[in-house]
């Protein structure tokens, strides 16, 4: 979103007549203030005693009757100018440039719509500034107010000398205090608009005019400011001190100047790449950039807004191979990769023949793109070198032998069939582009991904045809649909005769030479291996009809893409297509299908050439629409990106399910938003596991659901602890011993799922031990924040449906915590496209829905009143009350028994539980929130894709997506009173009001809620706790690989060598703990390597309770190798009257006769109380080594240290740790498993 896209929807009032240009411009810009304080700060300018100005009043999109108040001073004021935008930008500085570059003042003046002047301020400022010859810059003092419930509070003077060196540690300069001349403009820039710099553009700017001009500060009060006001921007956004150090010191001077900021972009964070971090640059794009975009997108193009979230997740670098270049890369890949403003992935194309050339170490994922031969390499060989890859097809290399004998080359049996067959399996992830491709992927890979063709927007919107002369009719194929061609070419040549004066015949691609001669005009283009060029030519001339026969008989046929389909309505053409797969199950709406006989086909064009132009338009329309609704590269944009980080975290998974852990069955809204999640996933080929509490109430319902949700993926029912306070509900409770010994019992449930990554909702102790219990990654959805908890790194990725909840649970936790809202169902976005056909019309009384299990929290009970209010006030309003109403069966008498006493039984309906809320939303107008709190109301959600307005007091997230009077509507509080007012005011609308900002409603969660885009984000969010759970896996591989050849006997082999060392490094020990995952570990190596290695890791219980007495409630576990260290040092917490000796289980990897292992006992003052050392041959790893001293030692005190050192060994050595994780990562408490003689 550019500086210059913001401005198309100005419109400028001045009275031009009998005025000269004026001394000085005043800007004031202002949104939603005409409560008072705007009219106060108004007057404050126009009754100065300095009048030689000019006031431009900037309306931002105000729609609280803002523009009857200007209206007003424009009228009594010649020296008022007003400045009206349509939309809201969310953005004070933009609209303060763009005054600036109309104002027709020598110097410049600011003034805001909650602050004042006082009456000489111009003048007392205008007396020094006139005097310079230079351009410079003065200020006075200013009175800081700050705003509470109990009134206005003094806070401080603003203003002093100016001292650059001061200014540079904070600002003491008031923006309304400053005027300066418009030429410093030209120098330093105007007003950084950027997102990032909304709190402190004034601040920013003082930093730059400070380099060169003169400040001078005025000693008198020249204006009062007030902070912490309603819509401030100083309340409303987060203040981020790195991040805003950092940004302010990026030189900005001249993108900022007059002549270049109509391209300044004011989202884009690409430009800080020499200063800020790619984490801390993804950090911008979530927690500023896309809550930003949600709610203001009125000047983003749609093509931005596709795009918005993509520079939030992780960016992947692709390798795109294929045998050779074709166009059919840029349709699958770079589509997607050229959208502008798209950050989620770049590619690079290699050849596959190229591969052992190219260096692949920057490379995250590869795309094996119907290879055959040496990308073998890359998911068999030793190039991997942990790149994630994923094989795709879009035609169905599998069946090609079935097309012809020129394709036995690949025909089952041959070399390059079983590579083909070897890649597939081989790979992380199989993407397909047809359902008969993922069935046959399917019997060698199960991670089967499945997505669809695509066209960029720009191709296929509306555009003027300007059709004149001949009907055209065109065929867009390549030769290989020569022999379907022949088969209905009589039909083609039927047309041709009998319309011969009327039609004409184009062919691209394939020669009509090849064919008998037709009676008309023919044409003829080849084929041309430019994408770009070929689009373009495409949808720069027109057709009337496009043909697209195909054979349909084979497998291979029957596995291609609708392209054509996409092609021929950006060539404003209506398609013919045979009618089989894939064309077959295409809507009957925006094609005309055939069976393959000429006169079918002659028929069919007949029929078409003999309808009314604007028939044939009505037809292309609908193709159009659902080319554009269902086929556009930025429609589908997140479902390759969430294809790409799938194909990450099926290499991080390999076979391993993911657990889904359910608080509860019953269908509330945490239960059912992590119930598309397990769907999403599923729908991505992972394996999923279903854990939920019995409950013989809602069990069988939440278990049907279940298995519609995932295909009959397992489900088991279980009873665990509940998170929450057992004194007091509305708090949390914290982890304690009965969830470790719960989560143990459960663990031992799931070892034959093999589960490899813990998601459960809301807070759960017990799933943040299971997590440990497995030892997998744990991922947590959780909602409202309760105190009463220690949730310090309770899970290693956390998501939370509002941003407003989830910085709680980011403080408490320790964290990051991004947002992601429940997905919406595609059911609810449909019922969108019907309200607007019918230009968002209401049918009869007011319809209004209230959606949530009756309880007070959710106060139905206000919004029932509410109903009441508006009857008496005369408006015909229906009210729906859906959902579970019999949980709080006390609250839900109390809201029936008012319904019935106030006489309101044909107006207010409870319907209960309802499975189908769709048909409510499909006849309602408006949804009406009345809850205490929330967190983000799934049902406000659906409200929005919908088409229903929303009316909600400020709640949970409500606010965060919800923008008063331009998306929805905020009521003042909970109050039955204040709920009724809201919807009296949608009622008041026009229907063009009423359009406007159900469209706007829908624009956000159209970013926000599509299912393509929750995927997309809940793939890089397991990512992301892969990689919190092993935050240094990356660098121990590469410690591991450099491991020194002469530490490891001749006899291993480098791949046993490099799994012991992968298994010694302290990161893989944690993960490996038990010896079950020991054994999956290494057994995922040959059998060889298995018979070499097993010996080395004993049973650990085993070793427990034999040696040490006792069953081990802690993690036990794998030191790092000792061998590399001076010593590794344990502090002693308890005190000893005597010690003689220490018992460790010391564990070298591989037996070996060289070297020794010593300890030594050292006091709190650093003092070596003893030491004892001993041969490391003849080491048994299922003994524990018992470490005699020379003599005892008494009177140990605790904080006593314990040293264990290796020397001059030739093998890796470790002993056993216990590991008490205080938390699931960070530094856990360790301590020897030792005993003490």
């Amino acid at each position: 979103m550019k500086f210059g896209d913001c401005g198309y929807d100005l419109s400028i009032r001045r009275m031009e007549k009998g005025r000269s240009e004026p001394k000085v411009t005043v800007i004031l810009p202002t949104f939603a203030r005409a409560d008072g304080l705007l009219q106060l700060s108004i007057e404050s300018v126009l009754s100065q005693s300095y009048g030689d100005f000019e006031l431009i009043i900037v309306d931002d999109g105000s729609r609280d009757g803002t523009a009857d108040v200007l209206n007003e001073y424009h009228s009594a004021d010649t020296r008022v100018v007003i400045h009206s935008y349509k939309y809201n930008s969310g953005l004070p500085a933009l609209r303060v440039n763009q005054a600036a570059l109309h104002g027709r003042g020598k110097y410049i003046a600011y003034q805001f719509d909650d602050d004042l002047w006082t009456e000489d301020s111009l003048k007392a400022r205008m007396a020094w500034l006139e005097r310079q010859s230079v351009p410079s810059v003065v200020y006075g003092s200013c009175d800081a107010y700050r705003a509470t419930e109990e009134g206005e509070v003094f806070q401080r003077v603003l203003g002093q000398e100016f001292n650059y060196a001061l200014l540079l540690q904070g600002n003491y300069i008031a923006n309304n205090s400053v005027i300066h001349h418009a030429a410093l403009f030209e120098k330093h820039g105007m007003y950084d608009p950027h997102v990032v710099a909304r709190r402190y553009s004034d601040y920013d700017l003082w930093l730059r005019f400070g380099r060169t001009a003169q400040f001078q500060w005025i000693d008198a009060t020249c204006s009062v400011v007030r902070s912490n006001m309603e819509n401030s921007l100083g309340r409303d956004i987060r203040a981020d001190f790195t991040r805003t150090s950092k940004y302010l010191q990026i030189d900005r001077d001249r993108k900022l100047s007059p002549s270049n900021i109509a391209h300044y972009d004011l989202i884009s964070a690409e430009s800080w790449r020499n200063r800020f971090s790619d984490g801390e640059i993804r950090e911008y794009y979530r927690e500023e950039a896309l809550p930003f975009v949600s709610k203001f997108n009125d000047y983003c193009t749609s093509t931005e807004m596709a795009v918005a979230a993509s520079g939030a997740m992780q960016h992947r670098r692709v390798l795109v191979s294929k045998p050779d270049y074709s166009t059919s890369v840029d349709v699958t890949i770079r589509n997607f990769e050229r959208l502008e403003g798209q950050r989620g992935f770049t590619s690079t194309f290699v050849r596959e023949r190229d591969i052992p050339s190219f260096d692949t170490s920057d490379t995250d994922i590869a795309i094996l793109y119907r290879t055959v031969g040496l990308a073998e390499k890359l998911v068999t060989g030793t190039e991997r070198k942990g790149i994630s890859c994923a094989y795709l097809m879009d035609d169905n290399m599998l069946r090609f032998h079935e097309v012809g004998p020129e394709h036995s080359s690949i025909a089952p049996g041959t070399p390059a069939y079983r590579g083909i067959v070897a890649q597939i399996t081989a790979s992380d992830a199989v993407i397909g582009y047809s359902d008969q491709i993922i069935d046959d992927f399917k019997t060698y890979n199960p991670h089967a991904i499945r997505l669809n063709t695509n066209i960029q927007r720009r191709y296929v919107e509306p555009r003027s045809y300007k059709r004149s002369g001949k009907l055209r009719i065109a065929i867009f194929s390549n030769k290989f649909r020569a022999p379907v061609i022949s088969k209905i070419w009589p039909g083609l040549q039927r047309i041709a005769s009998k319309y011969r004066d009327s039609v004409e015949f184009h062919f691209w691609g394939v020669d009509p030479g090849d064919f008998p001669a037709l009676k008309c005009d023919v044409h003829f283009r080849p084929f041309t291996h430019s994408y770009e060029r070929y689009m373009d030519e495409l949808s720069s001339t027109y057709f009337d009809l496009s043909l697209t026969p195909l054979e349909g008989e084979t497998r291979a046929d029957q596995s291609k893409s609708p392209i054509k389909l996409l092609e021929s309505v950006a060539a404003g053409a209506i398609s013919v297509m045979s009618d089989v797969p894939p064309y077959s199950s295409l809507p009957d709406t925006v094609c005309v299908k055939v069976r393959n006989r000429p006169d079918d086909w002659a028929d069919a064009i007949e029929g078409l050439l003999t309808l009314e132009a604007e028939q044939r338009d009505e037809i292309l329309e609908r193709a159009r629409a659902f080319v554009e609704g269902a086929y556009t590269a930025e429609v589908q944009y997140y479902d390759l990106y969430g294809a790409l980080a799938a194909t990450g975290l099926h290499a991080h998974l390999k076979n391993k399910a993911i657990l889904y852990a359910f608080h509860e069955a019953a269908l509330g809204g945490a239960t059912l938003h992590l119930l598309r999640h397990a769907a999403l996933a599923a729908s991505f080929g992972f394996r999923v596991v279903g854990l939920v509490r019995w409950d013989g109430k809602f069990g069988p319902e939440f278990a049907r659901r279940w298995r519609e949700a995932v295909k009959n993926a397992p489900l088991l029912e279980e009873n665990w602890p509940h998170g929450a306070n057992s004194i007091d509900d509305s708090k949390a409770r914290s982890l304690h011993a009965t969830d470790t010994e719960v989560a143990q019992r459960i663990g031992e449930r799931l070892g034959d799922l093999n589960v490899g990554l813990v998601h459960f909702a809301t807070w759960q102790p017990t799933m943040t031990a299971l997590g440990s219990v497995l030892g997998v990654p744990v991922v947590a959805s959780v909602h409202q924040y309760y105190e009463g908890a220690n949730t310090r790194a309770f899970a290693h990725a956390i998501h939370c449906s509002s941003s407003t909840h989830g910085e709680q649970w980011k403080k408490a936790s320790g964290v990051p915590v991004r947002r992601i809202v429940c997905p919406v169902d595609r059911v609810f976005f449909s019922l969108f496209e019907d309200r607007e056909a019918r230009n968002f019309a209401m049918q009869g009384p007011l319809q209004i829905v209230v959606s949530g299990t009756l309880q007070p929290r959710k106060n139905q009970l206000a919004a029932i009143k509410a109903a009441l209010l508006l009857r008496k006030a005369g408006h015909d309003v229906t009210v729906h009350v859906i959902g579970y109403d019999d949980l709080r069966p006390d609250y839900a008498k109390e809201c029936r028994d008012y319904v019935v006493e106030q006489g309101l039984e044909d107006h207010v309906i409870l319907h209960g539980f309802v499975s189908d809320p769709e048909r409510f939303y499909a006849r309602c107008d408006l949804l009406l929130i009345s809850a205490l709190d929330e967190s983000m109301p799934q049902t406000m959600l659906q409200a929005m894709a919908s088409g229903l307005a929303v009316v909600s007091p400020s709640v949970g997230g409500v606010s965060e997506l919800i923008k008063h009077r331009y998306s929805g509507l905020i009521a003042k509080n909970t109050s039955p009173e204040e709920l009724a007012q809201s919807v009296k005011e949608f009622i008041g609308y026009s229907t063009a009001r009423r359009g406007e900002m159900l469209r706007a409603a829908y624009r956000t969660i159209s970013i926000l809620g599509r299912s393509s885009y929750v995927r997309a984000e809940l793939m890089d969010l397991y990512a992301s706790a892969f990689k919190r759970w092993a935050p240094t896996s990356v660098d121990v591989a590469t410690e591991a690989s450099g491991l020194r050849q002469d530490m490891l006997p001749d006899r291993f082999e480098p791949a046993v060598a490099s799994t012991i060392a992968r298994l010694h490094s302290e990161v893989e020990a944690q993960h490996f703990s038990r010896p079950l995952r020991l054994a999956r570990a290494v057994t995922l190596r040959s059998s060889e390597v298995w018979s070499t290695v097993s010996p080395v890791f004993a049973s650990l219980e085993l070793f427990n309770r034999r040696h040490f007495g006792r069953a081990r409630r802690d993690e036990l576990r794998l030191s790092e190798s000792l061998s590399d260290l001076s010593y590794r040092e344990y502090t002693v917490h308890f005190a000893l009257p005597s010690l003689s000796a220490i018992h460790l289980g010391v564990v070298p990897l591989v037996p070996t006769s060289v070297g020794f292992i010593g300890i030594e006992i050292v006091s709190s003052k650093d003092k070596i109380l003893g030491s004892t050392t001993r041969s490391l041959a003849g080491l048994e790893s299922d003994i524990p080594a018992r470490f005699s001293l020379n003599a005892p030692i008494s009177d140990l005190q605790a904080g006593w240290r314990l040293r264990v050192f290796v020397r001059e060994a030739n093998v890796p050595v470790t002993i056993y740790e216990v590991v008490r994780p205080a938390v699931l990562h960070g530094a856990p408490k360790r301590f020897p498993f030792a005993k003490f003689e």
